[in-house]
């Protein structure tokens, strides 16, 4: 292995709960003046678009979620409905306990490490502010890409900058919207990370029928045979 490429959200972060995705869906769609449900199926509907950055801003991603009820919404309200948006992020974006330290220690072993993301753009322009972003030598983020996982040329070209093959390079995620299906087809080494007290996450589409090698901390990772770290 030269280099390890991580998931952002249910990896290096946790997922926020069911319970908050609802919270913020009701926030803003409270903001804008129109159901909450009507707005939370909106969201859902245009991810595709809105990780590939088709929007362009996030205040567009949360109009074009808006639009999708059919019904009229107040535009004025955007940017509380951005602010929002930022608050609820920013709390997500706290890296895991042992996070820091696992990646540090990776590092000197001389592997490159780095990011693959599916996010809107709020969450590249929050991460320069993370205690772990200066442990990554490339963070890709599907918004400023134009490209998303599970697409293969999505990973390709984080080989590309991280500079190595796919069989040289190991992906770890929680299982998400194809991306551990995807990978190990385009040859990596896969390891799913899932702790098992996790309840009520939110995945956008889980692979729940993932039977390869998984992890339940990050820290676990410093003693994969396949990264020649065993203790």
């Amino acid at each position: 292995m030269k280099a390890v490429l991580f998931d952002l959200f249910g990896t290096l972060v946790d997922n926020p709960t069911n319970a908050e995705v609802a919270q913020i869906h009701q926030e803003i769609a409270f903001a804008l003046g129109i159901p909450a449900e009507e707005y939370a199926r909106g969201w859902k509907a245009t991810f595709q678009e809105r990780a590939r950055g088709s929007h362009g801003s996030i205040a567009q991603s949360i109009a074009a979620a808006a639009a999708i009820s059919g019904n009229s919404f107040d535009e004025t309200a955007l940017p509380r409905a951005v602010e929002i948006r930022y608050e609820f992020t920013r709390g997500w974006l706290t890296p895991r306990p042992d996070a820091f330290s696992t990646l540090s220690q990776l590092k000197n072993r001389g592997l490159k490490i780095g990011l693959l993301s599916n996010c809107t753009d709020e969450v590249p322009e929050i991460w320069p502010s993370l205690t772990i972003a200066s442990m990554f030598d490339e963070p890709l983020f599907s918004s400023k890409e134009l490209l998303r996982k599970p697409m293969p040329e999505f990973y390709h070209r984080a080989f590309e900058r991280l500079n190595v093959l796919a069989p040289e390079c190991l992906f770890v995620a929680d299982g998400d919207n194809g991306e551990l299906a995807a990978s190990k087809k385009i040859g990596m080494p896969v390891v799913m990370i899932r702790p098992s007290d996790l309840l009520n996450d939110y995945r956008q589409d889980p692979e729940e029928d993932w039977d390869g090698p998984r992890i339940e901390r990050l820290s676990e990772l410093l003693h994969l045979e396949i990264l020649n770290i065993v203790s």
